[in-house]
């Protein structure tokens, strides 16, 4: 399952992302990926959920490491450009943006 997630959202970063300002959005990436690897490290032994590899997920995924890596270092990079770069403007345009 998580291996299909991290397949759709390349596609998606890749069709819908806005790579021509990806200078842009790198502080915003190494913020997620560096919250994202500390909340991994301080929390080891007390995590808040658990990601457990479902059908193929345990060829390219097998354990709660492998998954959060994925998330990190691959799902992260190829949404903040669909996400930020298709930002509107407008507060009311915004906020209807982040909701979705």
């Amino acid at each position: 399952m998580q291996s299909s997630f991290v397949l759709f959202f390349i596609i998606l970063g890749l069709l819908f992302g806005k790579w021509r300002r990806y200078q842009e959005y790198y502080p915003t990436l190494l913020f997620w990926v560096t919250g994202n690897l500390l909340y991994e490290v301080l929390l080891f032994h007390h995590r808040v959920w658990v990601f457990h590899p479902v059908g193929i997920d345990h060829l390219f995924l097998p354990d709660h490491l492998m998954v959060s890596l994925g998330i990190t270092l691959i799902i992260y990079p190829f949404v903040i450009p669909v996400f930020l770069g298709r930002l509107p403007l407008h507060v009311s345009g915004s906020l209807w943006w982040i909701l979705l």
